[in-house]
Formats: structure tokens, sequence, C-alpha cells
């Protein structure tokens, strides 16, 4: 298949220090993954360069004071937005990017010039609420504009879109992404985390499914630290394929953080790159079922020395291109499986007064 990487070295130049994890240093690393295995050029697709998202397009997402308010910091050469997003001059500019460089994926995957596409952005961006910090969370960690939710708005205002899918596969709960989409029916917002109660941002339990128009159109799946590879094909098989089938979307949106891997700092979970190509072949199969094949997936977190290869494995699946991960398969413990397929139990359970899961 013929995929989209979007990517520019002007990412790099949101400054977080020397000792932040979400550093210039981890795009790079996959980046020259890419290149070294030829996947920033053929035979997967082109490389092309991000446009920069308007103030009109971020406006669909956030307030002109937030807005307003990381363009002033920058500019002054504030340190910090709050105690987890450091920023330095250029990240008001560069975020502008990460959310155009999304955009532009999805123009050119719906013109058709591209199968599918990958944006490889910074900084990341589903922890960011209308106004920064999103539900109870104490930071944005992280993030500035919510790229993916940029996108999505983009996708229904603009492009006349109804329904739009999107998967969270990062460690941490989007919590941003679900405040913005919560009471609405046109985005279905699945999200497989760690559990909150063990890590940032604290929310995404499994009752929390929407409000308003939007209930049932929020699902979270929070796995107890060590789930793996398995844990995250069985929610796939038991609880998002039944009711994505149901909601049928126009559009898949993939937020994709690598922090779900064994070798993580920050977070506890244990995914392998062989992992993260499966959940890429399945959310490829229901694009092709659901949305005419057209997804886009965007980079949120991944702080481990396994990124590059989880990055080469996923955009291989997206392409069609065989590619066996250095890291492979892992398998979860039948103590943390026994409590992954309660989490299922009960989100099943939390979403059955909405969709048919029999």
């Amino acid at each position: 298949m013929n995929t989209g990487i979007v990517y520019t070295s002007r990412y790099l130049d949101h400054d977080t220090g020397p000792f932040h994890p979400e550093s210039p240093a981890r795009l790079l690393g996959i980046a020259e993954r890419l290149e070294r295995n030829e996947i920033m050029g053929k035979p997967f697709g082109a490389t092309i360069g991000p446009r920069i998202a308007s103030r009109e397009e971020i406006e669909l997402v956030h307030s002109p004071r937030y807005i307003r308010f990381v363009k002033e910091c920058c500019e002054k050469g504030v340190q910090h937005l709050d105690s987890d997003t450091p920023i330095c001059p250029e990240s008001y500019d560069v975020a502008l990017l990460a959310a155009g460089g999304v955009l532009l994926a999805c123009e050119r995957v719906n013109s058709r010039e591209f199968d599918n596409a990958i944006a490889l952005v910074r900084p990341p961006g589903h922890h960011a609420g209308a106004n920064g910090r999103a539900l109870t969370a104490s930071s944005a960690g992280f993030c500035i504009f919510n790229n993916i939710a940029v996108a999505a708005m983009k996708l229904i205002k603009t492009l006349g879109f109804q329904r739009v899918l999107i998967l969270d596969f990062d460690c941490h709960h989007g919590n941003g992404t679900q405040e913005i989409f919560y009471n609405s029916a046109e985005v279905m917002y699945v999200s497989l985390h760690q559990d909150g109660r063990t890590l940032y941002p604290g929310t995404g339990s499994v009752e929390e499914i929407g409000e308003g128009e939007g209930v049932g159109y929020t699902i979270n799946i929070p796995y107890p630290p060590a789930a793996a590879d398995d844990a995250f094909i069985k929610a796939m098989d038991y609880v998002v394929e039944p009711v994505v089938k149901q909601f049928d979307p126009e559009w898949v949106l993939v937020s994709v953080g690598f922090d779900s891997l064994h070798d993580d700092p920050i977070s506890s979970l244990q995914m392998s790159s062989q992992g993260y190509k499966q959940l890429f072949q399945r959310t490829k199969d229901l694009a092709r079922t659901h949305s005419s094949g057209k997804w886009v997936a965007a980079l949120e977190g991944g702080y481990g020395k396994t990124v590059p290869d989880a990055a080469l494995s996923a955009i291989s699946a997206m392409s069609d291109v065989h590619y066996d991960p250095i890291d492979t398969s892992r398998k979860t413990m039948p103590n943390v499986m026994t409590k992954v397929e309660a989490v299922i139990k009960t989100s099943r359970k939390s979403l059955s007064s909405y969709w048919s899961l029999r």
C-alpha cells in the first residue's frame, strides 16, 4: 500500500531540555531507523513535509484564550506551560506544524494520494483539552495542542464526515481527547491504556462512557500493570471491534503512543513491537471494512529504546510490507490476564445498553 509519512526536522526545534523524556532525540531515533530501512522513501510511499495549522483550525478544538496563552508564553521565553510541559521560543510554531502535519496527512489520504498515512510529529497532543489541562489532570502531560482532535474536528466541520473513530493506543489515557468529545456522537473515542489508578493522568475508568448525546461513544479499557500483547488483542476481539462494526466509521484516526512497550521508563505495560504490528494490522482491517481504507495515525508518546523498532513494525503493517520485528511477541502472565478479563467483562456490561455485545 502507498503509505504517506509526514515528518520534518523542524519538529526537533521544540526543545524540552536535556533530561525530559519527550525529547527531540526520541523522534530523531525513529526517523533514523526508518531511513536506514528505506521506509522514509520508496517502496513504502513518500515522505512529505507538514503544513502550518491555521489559527481557525486550532480554534476548532482550543479556546482563543488558551491559544493566546501558549503563543505569549513562547514569545516571552517562559520555560514551562506547567509542571510537566516545558517549552521554548519555537514551541508555538512547532505545535502548529504538529497539528498541521496530522491535518495534511488526512487531506492527502482523503484525496487518495495515499492509501493511509502516519504523522511523526511532536509535541504530542492527546492530553491537551480545550483549555490545556483536561479533566482532573495536574498538567497537560507534555502536550500543547491536541493534534488528533483538531484533525477529527476538521473532518467533521469542514469536510462533512459524520462518524469518526479515534483509537488511542498510548499507555496514558488521552484525557484531553476524551474531554473534547465526551458529549459527541460524531466521534467515537476508544482508549486502551494503563489503569489511571497506577499512572498519569488518573482518568479513563471503564465507567467513563460519555454523556448526553455522546453516551456510549467513549470506551476505556484500563489495563493493570504488566498487561502485554494478548491483552490488547483480547480487548479488540471482545469490545472494540464489535462496537466499531456497529458505529461504522467513515474515518479512522489513531493516537499511537509507543509507551506501552515493555521497556518504557515511565509506564508499566509489557507490549512488544510485534504487538504494535498486530494492532496496526487490525486497525487497517477495520478501515478497509468501514472507512474505504481511510485512516491516519499520529505519534503521541513513547520513550524506550524499542520505540524505533515498534514504529518500523507499525508502518510495515500499514504498508503491507514484510518486516519481522526484532522485539517479538510477549504474553500476559495468567494472574494479570485474570484482571484484564475482569476489565473487559465490566466494559462490555457498561456498554451493553448502547451496543450489541453478545
